[in-house]
């Protein structure tokens, strides 16, 4: 395969494009194109990768070409605050600020040689590399060579302790707000963490556990300590398990048990929580606007042999027939609380954007609750840190819905979480909570979830 102008990169004549590249160079300089278009362009890593629609050049790689441009870019996201502290340290002069793909190259070499166990050697022979080949970049080379081999050199110095925040200015400033220092610099030292996979079973996680070597954490997830192919793992085929964060499968546990109860799930997909409720009994409508987001779900229920209405549509402006039991909003938010997992979110969302979605998200709650019976249960949710999209909602709500009253979340409902029901009896999950020893095994993504019943 070869990159071409039409995947970002432009081509420099004297060096050599049309000979075979160097082996790897080709998952590096992907991996740079990733970043290029998350910073620069506010493009979501997983729509870059997706096996459809995603990247061209990242499509073209092989499987375990891939794999290596996403773990190098999500690297160099994860770290890029402290990166961009690094390189100010040891460049006599910084890059021009239009000289994008030199910036993101020097990230991207910059996250192997400080952050990933890859040869040092491969690093900056690559790193060098890709910025010769780039018109673009391909002056820079020299520069980018000494940068490198220097980088080598001090590592140990340099990364010997964290040197700041891995959050940009907006995001570490609204976080202190609503949480105060201390637990932002906890937040970060586990954001800074690369987070194991979780997955929700249908049953005896404990028996899950032992079988592939993972942890039984609380409400049926297993914690996996394993980084293999997920498709490979004894009973993926079999559907006798999904992956799902630990606190992303606590909402529908707040609907309870669901034998002969009918239950709307909005926004359903990717249907993790559609599994959960059609798997604890309930009669399951999964509603979601996106017809390939709502393909996959129907995909996902097949496999794991579970049922459930699937019916595409904008909730909005959808009436059912019938009003249901239990309605689960988890609602389209800015998904901050997911930045261990995706730190990507960093880079590609604003402070505008969490107004305009706690916006979108209080019109959402208002609609849902017209689908709740008397006496129903409406539960909702979602994956942000701030509390204006979770804390701040649920005070408007409450002013504001006459026919709503609080039902608060206890802590039978989340059992062995404590400090994740807040003062208002809500559910707040930050990613420190679930401590464990070592660090890396413990850790939750950041949830908000509050529970109603309709009068």
């Amino acid at each position: 395969m070869e990159l071409t102008q039409a995947d970002g990169l432009k081509t420099n004549p004297a060096s050599g494009q049309k000979s075979a590249r160097k082996t790897g160079l080709e998952a590096r300089l992907v991996a740079t194109l990733l970043v290029t278009r998350i910073v620069d362009d506010k493009r979501n890593l997983d729509a870059l990768c997706d096996a459809s629609h995603g990247l061209k050049a990242y499509l073209q790689l092989d499987p375990r070409d891939r794999a290596l441009a996403r773990a190098i870019a999500v690297t160099a996201l994860r770290h890029r605050t402290n990166i961009e502290v690094v390189l100010a340290k040891l460049l006599d002069r910084a890059p021009p600020k239009r000289a994008r793909f030199l910036i993101h190259s020097l990230h991207v070499a910059a996250a192997q040689v400080l952050y990933l166990d890859l040869p040092d050697s491969a690093a900056v022979d690559l790193g060098v590399s890709a910025i010769g080949d780039d018109e673009r970049t391909s002056r820079f080379r020299s520069m980018a060579n000494a940068v490198l081999r220097r980088m080598v050199r001090e590592k140990e110095t340099l990364t010997e302790t964290q040197i700041r925040s891995p959050f940009p200015k907006w995001f570490e400033s609204k976080l202190r707000s609503d949480f105060g220092r201390d637990k932002s610099t906890q937040i970060a030292e586990m954001v800074l963490k690369e987070p194991l996979v979780d997955i929700t079973v249908k049953s005896d996680p404990g028996s899950w556990a032992e079988k592939l070597g993972g942890i039984a954490l609380p409400g049926g997830t297993v914690r996996l300590l394993t980084r293999e192919s997920i498709q490979a793992l004894e009973g993926y085929d079999d559907g006798e398990w999904w992956v799902q964060d630990a606190a992303a499968a606590l909402p529908a546990r707040l609907i309870g048990e669901g034998t002969g109860q009918k239950t709307l799930e909005l926004c359903a997909a990717p249907g993790g929580k559609t599994a959960q409720l059609a798997n604890a009994g309930h009669q399951v409508t999964a509603l979601d606007i996106s017809a390939p987001r709502l393909k996959r779900l129907g995909e996902n229920l097949k496999r794991l042999k579970l049922a459930a209405e699937l019916v595409e549509a904008d909730m909005l402006e959808w009436q059912p027939d019938n009003l249901f039991d239990a309605v689960l909003l988890d609602a389209p938010c800015s998904s901050t609380g997911t930045v261990r997992r995706h730190p990507d979110v960093l880079w590609t969302k604003s402070a505008e954007d969490v107004t305009a979605l706690a916006n979108l998200q209080f019109e959402l709650l208002d609609r849902a609750r017209s689908f709740v019976k008397p006496g129903g249960v409406l539960v909702f949710s979602n994956c942000s840190l701030f509390k204006e999209e979770g804390e701040a909602l649920l005070v408007r709500a409450l002013k504001t819905f006459d026919d709503l009253e609080l039902v608060p979340v206890t802590q039978d409902d989340v059992p062995d979480l404590p400090g994740s029901i807040n003062g208002q009896g809500a559910l707040r999950t930050l990613p420190f909570h679930l401590p464990r020893d070592p660090v890396e095994q413990g850790g939750l993504d950041g949830f908000f979830a509050c529970r109603f019943r309709k009068k």
